[in-house]
Formats: structure tokens, sequence, C-alpha cells
């Protein structure tokens, strides 16, 4: 289970996940990357909602955030899930959770689904065939594992089809606050589905314990002492990125996730990650700066490489919803504007905004 991100949002208490620079690249890149038009219009005037400021060599990005911590007022859109959703409403204003660091929101973020079943893992059988991309199928996987506790059963590639169909529904109403709202958000788990410990049952070490810790030393740590590297790799590769094939429906949205946690997942093996880390590590939750400079050597280029495939991959989620919710006809050239953030910041505290959900719950809602 990909945990560990809760914390409640105070100061000194910030730390998405993916680093500080990790899930606002992903996102800031991605508004770069969709075609012009206008979606393009509306994602880059309201780029500093969905994301931070992010620098040739991504220094921008700390200051941004410690001015959003010291705040604690709007938050930019794709950490809200980690820094708002992920605490009780009685501690943080928006919060989803229904026991400390426990609730609904917590599986939306990964899905181990490369634990071996009768010879096969679901995300072998997934990518195999999508039309195991179901619901029904993930709950039979995890219960024939001994995974029956909502928080053990997770839902990512779930939770984006949910996402997708919120956008179409707001490109159809030519409602630009709530897609760019989803916009934001989503990109947050497509961030999630590009880190190839959020896809497996060694999200922080083996069973027996060995390597403990590697989420958190890889995932933040590393990302964030090398971010000024990182975000050089990741804007010299993107312009040369593949533009994804277009999704037709929200079905093929959860499909796309899928397909990218297989390829981060081979980009970056866990179980590589995790005894590199083993290797070195001196103790449980080492986070050390050998450690951290240990796994950039072996680990860096494939991680710049797995935020470039997120933020393509988020692009083309976002500009296919806009294209099937006909958005460049319902949304007129007067809403192509900068939102203003309390408006965003009123919807993502609505607990029934894209509602948190369980996976024996989220089924009826995906349609």
């Amino acid at each position: 289970m990909a945990d560990g991100e809760a914390g409640l949002f105070r100061p000194g208490a910030l730390q998405p996940y993916w680093g500080k620079t990790g899930h606002y690249t992903i996102a800031s890149f991605a508004c770069e990357h969709v075609p012009e038009g206008p979606l393009r219009t509306l994602l880059t005037a309201n780029a500093d909602r969905i994301s931070v400021r992010i620098g040739p060599q991504g220094r921008e990005v700390s200051a941004e955030l410690r001015a959003v911590n010291a705040q604690k007022g709007f938050v930019p859109l794709a950490d809200v899930p980690d820094l708002i959703w992920k605490n009780l409403p009685s501690a943080v204003p928006g919060g989803r959770d229904t026991a400390f660091r426990s609730g609904p929101e917590h599986p939306n973020h990964y899905a181990d689904i490369d634990q071996p079943l009768d010879g096969t893992t679901l995300r072998q059988r997934c990518v195999a065939d999508p039309s195991q991309v179901a619901v029904p199928v993930w709950q039979d996987y995890y219960t024939r594992l001994g995974k029956t506790a909502p928080d053990d059963r997770g839902l990512l590639p779930f939770r984006v089809q949910q996402f997708f169909g919120e956008l179409v529904a707001a490109a159809q109403a030519g409602d630009a606050v709530r897609f760019v709202a989803a916009a934001g958000l989503v990109a947050h788990y497509v961030g999630d589905a590009c880190q190839p410990l959020h896809g497996s049952y060694l999200a922080d070490g083996l069973p027996d314990g060995t390597g403990m810790g590697v989420h958190s030393a890889y995932e933040t740590t590393m990302v964030d002492r090398h971010e000024g590297e990182l975000v050089a790799g990741i804007a010299a590769a993107l312009p040369k990125a593949t533009w994804p094939a277009a999704l037709g429906s929200a079905a093929d949205a959860a499909v796309a996730v899928v397909a990218l946690m297989d390829r981060s997942a081979r980009a970056v093996d866990p179980r590589a990650l995790v005894d590199a880390y083993a290797a070195v590590a001196s103790k449980p939750d080492d986070a050390s700066v050998m450690v951290t400079d240990a796994l950039w050597s072996d680990f860096g280029a494939q991680t710049a490489g797995l935020m470039v495939d997120g933020a393509v991959t988020l692009a083309g989620l976002w500009h296919s919803a806009w294209t099937l919710g006909g958005g460049d006809d319902t949304v007129g050239a007067a809403r192509l504007v900068a939102i203003d953030p309390a408006g965003l910041q009123r919807l993502y505290e609505q607990p029934t905004f894209v509602p948190s959900l369980t996976l024996d719950e989220i089924g009826p809602v995906l349609g």
C-alpha cells in the first residue's frame, strides 16, 4: 500500500509525495504540452492554480510551496488530494478522512497490482486484456489475496476514470471552473500512476521489512535533492515525446492509466528499487545524502522519463475529455481566463465534488 502521504496542513508539514517538484512539475509541464487551441489557452491561464511556477532549474518550487504552506489558503490543485483531502475535516477545511490517516481517499492513490495470483499479476492480465480493467475483476483479485479492508484495495485507475467523466461533463456544460478544478485535481492521480511504487505491493520494501523507507527516500528526498536536474531533463525530453492516442471514453482513461503504470514499473522495477535502497541504507527509513545520491545514480534518468510519460499522458487525457465534451464550442473565449482561486477552493472543499470512494463503492458512479 503506497500510503504514508498524509500529514496535517500546517506550517512545517508540507510534504507532497513525488517530492517538492513531483506532482507540480508533472502538472506544469502537462499544461505546456497541450496542443495550441482554446484548451491550452484555458490551462495556461490557470497554470498557477493547477501547479506552481517551475523555472529552468526547478528552483522556484521550494519557495512557492513554502508560501502555500504558510498562508493556509488556496492550495494549487495538483496536490490537493494529499494536502487537503487526506486530513480530517475538523483539522483542515475540505478534509475527507473519517479517522486519523484513514478514509476513502487513501486507496485512490495507488493500486497494488503486481502481486502474483494463479501465476500472473493483475497488471499483466489488464495489459493483455483491457476488459480486465473492471471493478468486479479487481474486487475478486484483492479478495483472493486476502485483502478485504478498504485501505488495502487500491483503485487508482478507477479514480482517474471517475475524474474523466467529470471533465467531460464540465466541458459539455461549458463550465470552465469545474473543468479547471477537475483537471488540476486529476493531475495528482496521473502523477501517482507514473511512480512505480504506487503500483506495487513492494511500495515500502519487502514483506519481511527489507528496504523499509524506500518510498520516501526515492519519491521525496531523492526528487527534492535533484529537482534542478529533473526539471532540466524533463524539459529536454518532453518536446520529443509521442502524443498519446485519443481516449474515447472514461473507461479508456482507466485502461490508459494501467498502461502508464505498466510502463513505469518496467522503466523502474519496484524490486530493483527496493534492492538498491536496501544495499546502501544503514537503517530503516534512511534518507541520507549517500543513500539518495546512490538512488539518483541508479534511477535518476529513468525517473525524469517517468515524469515525462506522466505529463504527456495527463495532457492527452485533458485533451480527450475536452474534445469529447465539445469544449471548443461550449466554453466561450470570455471564459478562457484565469479563474478566481476562491471558486476553485470552494469546489475542492466540497466532499460531494468528485467524491472519494472505495473500490467497493465506486462502480455505480463510473457508468
